[in-house]
């Protein structure tokens, strides 16, 4: 399906400016949907968002006894930056490959979504935005549940800014999955193998230095070992590494690219 833009109204080129401005908002109306089915079942989200990093952070407490201890320096104030790294993760990538796997492959009416009279830049970044958000207030959700157990984090703008990017990165890989996934078995044998045990060998529970040598030096090209290390500095002393920032903004762009490039052939097949 060939783009095309509005061809310019020279009798009224305000008009013509208005309505490429409105084109420029297509995608909310998918964000507003995606709204809706979460309001109506957020405490659904919300739960089996917050249910496992809550019982990791439990058992840890509880072992450690150490409730109420302060962030810095401690085991638990380490590992909460990494469980809202892992519940970001989980939320962002789990229901978008879901939802467009089944409707690709089960429904077979992903085709329907696809014939919408907007661009492929528009309809992909509603449904990424729209994930990226879920996710985002679910590690939010996490990060707040934390301070029960945890005291003395800093609150740093960056540090909402990361989380939101590590939503966004994951979110596109959902889309990059989905378009290229066989069925819901295919989308659980990738989230096996390379989504869920990427969220313990990026330094969410113990750091990245103490991985054995092969393992190590692999974790530091995995798109969320800079993430969560620029969150924890972020939490624990409020200072952000620029250079983890820029990776993890190039692995949105990476992933972003490759989710546009096979969105687009599939809606042209």
């Amino acid at each position: 399906m060939k783009e095309e833009g509005l061809p310019l109204d020279r009798a009224n080129p305000a008009r013509t400016i208005a309505a490429r401005a409105a084109r420029c908002l297509d995608w909310l109306p998918i964000v507003l949907a995606l709204g809706i089915i979460w309001r109506r079942r957020w405490w659904r989200f919300l739960i089996g968002g917050l249910n496992r990093p809550l019982i990791f952070l439990a058992i840890f407490a509880w072992n450690l006894g150490s409730p109420a201890a302060p962030a810095a320096g401690s085991y638990l104030g380490f590992l909460i930056p990494g469980l809202v790294v892992m519940a970001a993760v989980s939320a962002s990538y789990a229901d978008l490959v879901n939802w467009f796997t089944l409707r690709r492959t089960y429904y077979r009416i992903l085709d329907e979504y696809l014939l919408a009279p907007i661009s492929n830049a528009s309809l992909l970044a509603g449904y990424i935005l729209g994930a990226a958000g879920k996710g985002f207030a679910t590690a939010l959700a996490v990060f707040l549940a934390a301070h029960l157990f945890v005291e003395g984090f800093h609150i740093a703008p960056l540090f909402f800014l990361q989380l939101f990017v590590v939503c966004l990165t994951f979110a596109c890989l959902a889309v990059a999955v989905a378009m290229v996934a066989g069925g819901d078995k295919d989308t659980l044998l990738f989230t096996n193998l390379i989504v869920f045990p990427m969220t313990f060998f990026c330094g969410t529970f113990f750091p990245v230095e103490r991985l054995p040598g092969f393992l190590k030096l692999g974790s530091w090209f995995l798109p969320l070992t800079a993430a969560t290390y620029n969150l924890r500095g972020l939490a624990l002393t409020g200072a952000s590494n620029l250079s983890w920032l820029g990776q993890s903004l190039g692995w949105l762009g990476a992933f972003y690219l490759l989710a546009y490039y096979l969105f687009k052939l599939r809606r042209e097949d």
